[in-house]
């Protein structure tokens, strides 16, 4: 790459480092994790109604949950056109390692700010999958930090819904659940349990996602059962003419109140002392989306704690092409992720030069004649990314079974793979 190029590269890197904040710990457990929530997605062809709950559990250092006094921030704007929820792990303050703190929330205003500093149209799709990886690496990072049991890796589960209008302004639902596993030797790993993308055409699509979703699900199924009440009666006539497509964004939203009323009720516990437990609950985010674009927002941003992110730092590079060929003989690689850095690269062109797939996330790139190195870390390479006479070269500890590395070698025209 000539200095020039190397130069470029350096600016596009935007390096997210932000402080961490104590006081999202809570009166729990050293290391309290924030969970438990309900989100519920409506759409047809009028438009879209997002809404969630605000309530949030901690656990006592004995392991009994209680309901956080902080509410939490489960919707997030991602621009224009699209807004996505979170469900399960929402924050830890990692009392051994402060400088590691994290926050779902605080990625999320990461990823949104560098999506408005670089500009452009970003797919539906693009949006989804890089979110994906993003939380994927995030929780295995703190995940591993804290030499979690098995009874602790649940804590780390995670639902994200993202919903809104593609560049071709088609209405899009799309869901990523990530799980956890836990190896024998206490390597802690998120796995991708769900990753779907629905398009609204004529009926009624929803999702759910949270501890409170099971509830939700069934009274979407079966309204007959609640059909005495106004909401869940127009929906039940609603659903049997025509799938749900004729429902007004206005009875959507008074639907998804209803709905997230009923799985508060249904969520709630009696715990020791006779207190209350209720991790569905609090003021309810609002989203109502049509035409395109979002028309209402409405969430008490006041009063939610500030999320800082404070893990490895990340960077989006989009556009521009790399050509390796024209440096001279023993330069560095293009892209080094690892660095200091975690990478996400979308729309580029890459010719020649080295290619390292641990920690980095490539979209819709075009690579020719490079080298890949994948040596075991959080992988993401999408499909969508093209190849020509490029060879693949796998480290010793790689795992050539996983379904994810099957997918990695025979999903592309690899020249070699090592």
């Amino acid at each position: 790459m000539d200095k020039r190029l190397a130069s470029r590269l350096v600016l596009v890197i935007l390096m997210l480092w932000c402080c961490s904040d104590p006081a999202i710990a809570g009166g729990g457990t050293p290391n309290a994790v924030l969970t438990g929530t309900v989100n519920i997605v409506l759409a047809n062809p009028r438009g879209i109604v997002v809404i969630t709950d605000s309530n949030q559990t901690e656990r006592l250092s004995t392991g009994e949950p209680f309901t956080s006094s902080l509410p939490g921030q489960k919707l997030f704007r991602i621009d224009d056109k699209t807004v996505c929820t979170i469900a399960g792990f929402g924050a830890t303050y990692l009392a051994s390692f402060p400088e590691f703190t994290s926050s779902a929330a605080g990625v999320l205003n990461r990823y949104v700010e560098e999506l408005r500093n670089k500009g452009g149209d970003h797919t539906f799709r693009e949006k989804l999958t890089s979110l994906a990886f993003l939380f994927r690496f995030q929780l295995a990072g703190i995940g591993n930090l804290q030499h979690l049991n098995l009874a602790q890796v649940g804590d780390y589960e995670f639902e994200l819904i993202l919903a809104g209008y593609d560049i071709d302004g088609t209405t899009k639902v799309g869901k990523v659940s990530l799980s956890t596993s836990l190896s024998p030797n206490g390597v802690f790993s998120p796995v991708v349990k769900q990753a779907t993308e629905k398009t609204v055409v004529a009926d009624l699509v929803y999702e759910t996602a949270g501890v409170g979703g099971a509830a939700v699900e069934n009274i979407l199924t079966y309204p007959s059962q609640l059909a005495e009440e106004p909401e869940v009666g127009r929906y039940a006539m609603s659903k049997a003419a025509d799938g749900g497509g004729s429902l007004t964004t206005a009875e959507m939203e008074a639907l998804a109140k209803s709905l997230t009323h009923h799985s508060s009720v249904v969520n709630q516990h009696y715990i020791s002392g006779g207190r209350i437990w209720s991790p569905v609950g609090g003021r309810n985010q609002i989203a109502i989306l049509e035409s395109g674009t979002i028309r209402k927002l409405d969430q008490p941003l006041l009063a939610f704690e500030e999320r800082r992110v404070s893990t490895k730092n990340f960077g989006l590079i989009t556009g521009g092409t790399f050509d390796s060929r024209r440096a001279p003989s023993g330069s560095g690689p293009v892209i080094e992720s690892g660095q200091g850095f975690l990478a996400l690269i979308v729309k580029a062109r890459f010719l020649g030069g080295s290619i390292r797939l641990d920690d980095a996330y490539y979209f819709d790139d075009d690579f020719t004649d490079a080298n890949f190195y994948y040596s075991g870390g959080v992988l993401g390479f999408d499909r969508s990314n093209r190849i020509t006479d490029c060879v693949l070269r796998l480290g010793p500890h790689v795992d050539r079974t996983s379904p994810a590395i099957q997918e990695l070698i025979n999903g592309f025209p690899w020249k070699r793979v090592q």
